[in-house]
């Protein structure tokens, strides 16, 4: 899947190199994500901020590069440390009072993508061809892309500096399940640019398949080691953006309908 990606990859930048630039931009964005499969078993609903860097052609194919950072509090394990807590579920520090600590989800995911933009004066113009009086430097519409990049995600386990020995930082890896692998994103999005340009947001849907690895040898709670195997985690986000404008092909020319 990699190499077919890089070779598709390679094609299109080259050939669209070749064209003007129409558009570049940064996105700043939220995405709450639903996790699917096995990321399921372990994590409920997160979210993620990030952004993006995108350059349109003129030939309305874009390509760029994306990051993000993950996180949530529900982890779904209400039994993580049952062979290190007391009877009552309590987990003791080194002065021999309760300790209270905190489970959350941490991650990050990058990507680079490419993808094809339909927009809004180039569909209506196609099934309404009465409408020619649309403006063609309105940038508004469908953009469709596909990315391939890295996800991570892990079990961050919050002391808050109390004195735990049993959960110090090397006996955290035998809990946090920490885990990586490539990782594949879809997403299709509508970009709204406004009448007067000071106005541009993004909303949209994706869906991120990720091939990856616990990173960990051995698991403290089953006393047993990881297996040297590898699973499908799989998460359908929903996100709004701001879209930041750097460039764009005749700005001066630019009158919305």
């Amino acid at each position: 899947m990699r190499g077919l990606f890089t070779l598709f990859l390679t094609i299109i930048i080259s050939t669209s190199f070749a064209q003007e630039n129409k558009q570049s931009i940064f996105t700043f964005g939220y995405t709450h994500q639903l996790p699917i499969g096995d990321l399921a078993k372990y994590f409920g609903d997160n979210s993620s901020i990030g952004f993006s860097f995108l350059i349109e052609k003129e030939n309305n194919m874009f390509y760029g590069i994306e990051g993000d950072y993950l996180f949530g509090d529900n982890i779904k394990d209400s039994t993580i440390f049952k062979n290190i807590t007391t009877s009552t579920g309590a987990l003791i520090g080194a002065d021999g009072h309760y300790a209270n600590i905190n489970l959350m989800e941490r991650g990050l995911s990058s990507y680079i993508f490419i993808g094809y933009a339909i927009h809004a004066h180039n569909a209506k113009t196609r099934y309404f061809p009465y409408l020619h009086n649309l403006n063609h430097n309105n940038l508004s519409g469908f953009y469709l892309s596909t990315g391939l990049g890295f996800l991570q995600h892990q079990i961050f386990i919050d002391t808050k500096d109390q004195n735990i020995p049993q959960l110090n930082e090397e006996m955290k890896k035998g809990y946090d399940r920490f885990t990586n692998g490539l990782s594949s994103k879809f997403s299709a999005d509508y970009k709204y640019y406004s009448k007067n340009g000071k106005f541009q947001m993004s909303a949209g849907i994706n869906y991120t398949m990720a091939y990856t690895k616990n990173q960990r040898d051995y698991n403290f709670k089953e006393n047993e080691y990881y297996p040297d195997s590898k699973s499908w985690g799989k998460l359908l986000g929903f996100k709004v953006e701001i879209i930041i404008p750097i460039h764009r092909k005749n700005e001066e020319e630019f009158h919305y309908f």
